[in-house]
């Protein structure tokens, strides 16, 4: 019995690590979207190089997730918790900052 529960347990672990995905660098093309940024409301996102990310808003924690920029989305998320954004606006210099708007929320680049 308490091998069968250690065997549970094992693909329970295995499957739960496995769910994490391995981290892909950001592209050229993604680059631009790497740093921390900052919404009014203290919500934030930060995409690293490496393919990891954060973010913290009202509804969601993750730390150090794996980030997909695909089409118009950005998610960044680790197992079965995630955050998926609509990327509104890609990053772009406004008034001596660089903005983006994700779901219509304007991030400011820290």
């Amino acid at each position: 019995m308490k091998k069968a529960a250690t065997l549970i347990l094992s693909f329970i672990v295995a499957a739960a690590l496995t769910g994490c995905g391995k981290k892909i660098p950001l592209t050229a093309d993604q680059k631009v979207f790497a740093g921390k940024w900052v919404a009014d409301d203290g919500t934030f996102v930060t995409i690293y190089f490496d393919g990891s990310g954060d973010v913290k808003t009202s509804s969601t924690s993750v730390t150090g997730g794996r980030t997909t920029i695909a089409g118009d989305s950005l998610t960044i998320g680790m197992g079965p918790f995630k955050s998926t954004m609509k990327i509104t606006q890609k990053p772009k210099p406004a008034g001596g900052r660089i903005v983006m708007v994700l779901d219509g929320i304007t991030y400011t680049r820290q």
